[in-house]
């Protein structure tokens, strides 16, 4: 064909000269298991990494563009070093003027002045800082920023991964150089570092970011008004401590020599970052020999590939095809509905696979046939037919690794030979009947309500924790507490001694058996029960995890009672099998199934011994309990651990260690969520030549999303696959993802149905409850999975919400606390929403909104690559929709 391709002879697929000797005909390599396999029944797992693989920088470093986590299972060789930047911000807009940044050993450099970034940048990427890795704590979102903005300006092209505005990853390929964040391996702010890592002796302090202006730039005298260290911006607790130590240097009159201040507040910032992460890194080595930062770039990454080094078995989690199991059938579902359309068109009668089969004409199976006017319907698929309009002839289909061209050939042929015996014959491409769709309204309503269920899509299945309130306002009555309690490590109870699919699926779409002879996800209809206060099953809709009892009052958001048929209060879905047994057994009915995912194989110690490992692990770092100072206290904690886990705890390696403690938490809470990732990420691609641009924007196998003009000679371009072409991804699986928020939602339920209407709000692993005597109480203790006192043995005397993530409560002890997800709760926004506000508002004896101001909002501009300081008014309301509002601030499900 040409120098770089040549067509095999005998299968007629084209491949590289240069990989013609490892060809196998009929076969292609899987990039997971790395064996010639054939695609059209190949089914792959996850795969275990194998002996440890080390290479030197100078071999490269060939990221995978994953913009969530990414590993290579292989281990660079690389330095470290660790800086942070001071900005002013005189008009606003951050601009770098001191870097400090510090290598392992601690040996440092500083960059001060209103060049600091390009000095620190025309430093960083001299060849003696090639094979490098630099971290930044807030990387993502700050000084990842000023490094873009350097590289663009200058012309050099990095390779980068984003998720949304942040900026996980920051390549420079020529030089091997690599930007991270140690925010996505330790979730917590950097004046946390050294409480958690057991360095005492290190203490982030207090610096006026306002006051570092360039009129300030020489200052010596007294301490800056508090206002330029924004107190207000700060948690209460943290403002009285902050006022403690700033009346102190008042009173010792203290002289504040701005280029000192500034320089030792960096120093020690960049001292916290470089000493805690070197202690984070050594401990994540000492215990799993890998190295987070060589391999990784978040701590769910690094939990993944530990999990597949030490833990993982061979053919147990599968790698789902991105496309199902049948990708066929999605086309089939489509050629249905256009010859349903065209039968009832042309009031004719058109056979076809769902009245009586496919026609069978010679060797050749038809869409449709009409036998009175001996004509045939071919319904293309473009991608399987090879669209000349939709492909160019050398693309390759994913799934039979053939040329759009030789599938066009094959399809002539067919088409050829029909004509050829005669047969009246009728092409029809779907990318026609897309045009259709969009221009035609009967044809696209017809096409909407049309009764055939698409494939199942395992990814439907996969529904968030359960969050919301039921009673919006209780005060306690006589004999009455309000209780606060949530579950001890859910997620890590749930991959313990939750049940899990292994090995691939049946695929079923008929002769359907009762839901409990199957174990895996099921696509069905169901009717919810009436008066079920908690319902069971999940449900999306108005961008919303729901629990209704009708489908459609919760489609509209329906507070008004109104009776709805059966048909209208279905809900249609995908769902865990466990999950719909449980509705089954609280009175839903099943209307009808759809499809069947059914796994033989399944067990509840597939993630058991990883689990234990780190639990272990942080119960030693943990110590012994406090009360627990005889041999005898010792021997018997040590003995009920074993009994109630199953886990042998060593009683020398039973010693407080907060870094350790902290490592193993980290590691059994961010361990799943790996496995719920989308296959298809936004990539993001930095191009310096036209050519490559416009071959993107043409190509058939992706999506141009967005496209940032840089400067005269950059172009940032995001870009997603088309779902056809989305590659399968070896380190996730989005039905162990669901079944492992399966297994939390019952654990949650257990709780809610048996207190009923005593429950107050829930969120994911906690419930807040009416206490009464003599009625039911959840038990608590502190192993895995059980119920914890939130409020160590008080009680709450008030609660009110507004909904999910915004409640407040006041305490037996006359203590406040305010929650709410949509503003930063710091002592300014506390003085406008607070407990009496949300309370106020409730009951309907407060205003209908609130506005705060955020006077110091960071902002990102993506187009600019620039930070910039902004005022910002964020309105309160109280906005609930989840349930109907009744009498008395109690709620009910949708179709209650």
């Amino acid at each position: 064909m040409c120098r770089a391709l040549i067509k095999c002879k005998k299968c007629k697929r084209v491949v590289t000269r240069a990989s013609l000797r490892d060809h196998h005909c009929g076969k292609v390599r899987c990039s997971t298991c790395q064996k010639y396999v054939k695609p059209e029944n190949h089914q792959c797992y996850l795969q275990p990494v194998k002996a440890k693989k080390t290479r030197t920088a100078e071999e490269g470093n060939d990221l995978l563009n994953d913009d969530v986590a990414v590993e290579n299972d292989v281990e660079d060789t690389k330095n470290l070093m660790f800086f942070d930047f001071e900005c002013t911000q005189d008009d606003g807009k951050h601009v770098p003027n001191l870097c400090v940044v510090q290598n392992e050993s601690g040996d440092e450099k500083v960059f001060s002045g209103p060049n600091t970034k390009d000095e620190f940048c025309e430093w960083m990427f001299q060849q003696e800082n090639a094979n490098t890795t630099f971290v930044a704590h807030n990387f993502q979102a700050y000084d990842g920023y000023f490094i873009l903005q350097y590289l663009y300006k200058n012309g050099i092209t990095p390779e980068i991964i984003t998720r949304g505005a942040k900026i996980l990853s920051l390549t420079v390929p020529e030089m091997n150089i690599k930007f991270i964040d140690s925010l996505c391996f330790i979730p917590m702010k950097l004046a946390a570092f050294p409480k958690t890592f057991g360095l005492t002796e290190l203490q982030k302090g207090y610096f006026p970011h306002f006051f570092n202006r360039a009129e300030n730039q020489d200052y010596v005298g007294p301490m800056p008004e508090a206002k330029f260290y924004d107190p207000d911006g700060m948690s209460t607790d943290d403002r009285e401590k902050f006022y403690t130590w700033y009346s102190d240097q008042e009173q010792r009159q203290y002289e504040f020599d701005f280029q000192a201040e500034i320089l030792r507040y960096c120093q020690s910032d960049v001292d916290i970052l470089r000493r805690c992460c070197l202690e984070f890194r050594e401990l994540f080595h000492q215990v799993t020999d890998v190295d987070p930062f060589a391999s990784c770039l978040t701590i769910a990454s690094a939990c993944n590939l530990v999990f597949r080094k030490t833990f993982l078995q061979e053919n147990t989690i599968t790698v789902i095809p991105p496309c199902g199991y049948k990708p066929e059938n999605k086309q089939s579902v489509i050629a249905l509905k256009m010859l349903a359309w065209v039968a009832q068109r042309d009031n004719i009668a058109i056979r076809h696979a769902r009245n009586h089969g496919e026609q069978r004409i010679d060797k050749y199976l038809v869409d449709g046939f009409n036998v009175e006017t001996n004509t045939v319907w071919e319904i293309q698929g473009c991608l399987w037919h090879g669209c000349e309009r939709c492909y160019a002839r050398d693309t390759v289909n994913p799934i039979n690794h053939m040329t759009m061209q030789d599938l066009k050939q094959r399809t002539l042929e067919k088409i050829q030979f029909l004509k050829d015996n005669g047969y009246n014959v009728v092409e029809i491409w779907t990318c026609d009947i897309e045009s259709q769709l969009a221009t035609e309204p009967e044809m696209k309503d017809f096409f909407d309500n049309f009764e055939i269920s698409e494939p199942l899509e395992p990814r439907h299945a996969f529904f968030g924790g359960r969050t919301n309130a039921t009673r919006l306002y209780y005060d306690v009555q006589p004999e009455e507490k309000i209780r606060y309690v949530d579950f001890c490590c859910l997620y890590p109870w749930c991959n313990k001694y939750g049940e899990y699919p292994i090995g691939h699926p049946e695929i079923i779409t008929e002769n359907f058996q009762p839901i409990s002879d199957y174990f895996g996800l099921v696509k069905c209809s169901v009717l919810p029960p009436r008066a079920l206060y908690h319902p069971v099953l999940p449900y999306r809709t108005q961008g919303k995890l729901m629990f209704p009892l009708c489908r459609t009052c919760a489609d509209n958001l329906q507070q008004e009672p109104y009776h709805h048929s059966d048909a209208e209060r279905t809900l249609h879905g995908t769902w865990v099998t466990l999950e719909l047994e449980k509705a089954l057994e609280k009175g839903y009915k099943l209307v009808r199934i759809d499809e069947v995912w059914h796994f033989p194989e399944h067990t509840d110690g597939l993630f058991k011994d990883y689990i234990d490992t780190f639990l272990k692990i942080k119960q030693e770092a943990s110590g012994f309990p406090q009360g627990c100072d005889t041999d005898e206290k010792k021997g018997q904690y040590i003995a009920d651990y074993a009994a109630k886990e199953g886990i042998q705890l060593d009683p020398r390696q039973i010693v407080k260690n907060p870094g350790l403690r902290a490592l193993a938490k980290l590691m059994l809470d961010s361990f799943w969520g790996k496995f719920a990732q989308r296959p298809n990420m936004t990539k993001v691609k930095i191009i310096s030549d036209p050519a490559e641009y416009f071959d993107l924007l043409s190509s058939d196998q992706i999506n141009v999303t967005d496209a940032n003009f840089i400067n005269d000679e950059l172009i940032e371009v995001h870009f997603e696959n088309v779902d056809q072409f989305v590659e399968a991804d070896g380190k996730t699986n989005v039905v162990i993802a669901a079944f492992t928020t399966a297994h939390a939602r019952l654990k949650l339920y257990g709780v809610l149905e048996q207190l009923n209407r005593r429950v107050l709000y829930f969120d994911t692993d906690s419930a807040i409850y009416v206490s009464k005597e003599d009625e039911w109480e959840p038990p608590t203790g502190s192993y895995l999975g059980q119920l914890t006192d939130e409020l160590d043995g008080g009680y709450i005397t008030t609660f009110v919400s507004g909904g999910p993530k915004n409640y407040a409560y006041e305490s037996s002890t006359d203590k406040t606390v305010c929650k709410d997800r949509g503003i930063t709760l710091n002592y300014r926004t506390q003085q406008h929403v607070n407990f009496d506000v949300m309370s106020d508002m409730v009951r309907g004896e407060g205003p209908e909104r609130v506005t705060v101001n955020i006077p110091y909002k960071i902002n990102r501009d993506t187009k600019e690559k620039s930070v910039k300081t902004r005022s910002e008014n964020k309105d309160y309301r109280i906005v609930y929709n989840k349930r109907v509002i009744v009498n008395n601030f109690d709620t009910l499900p949708y179709g209650f």
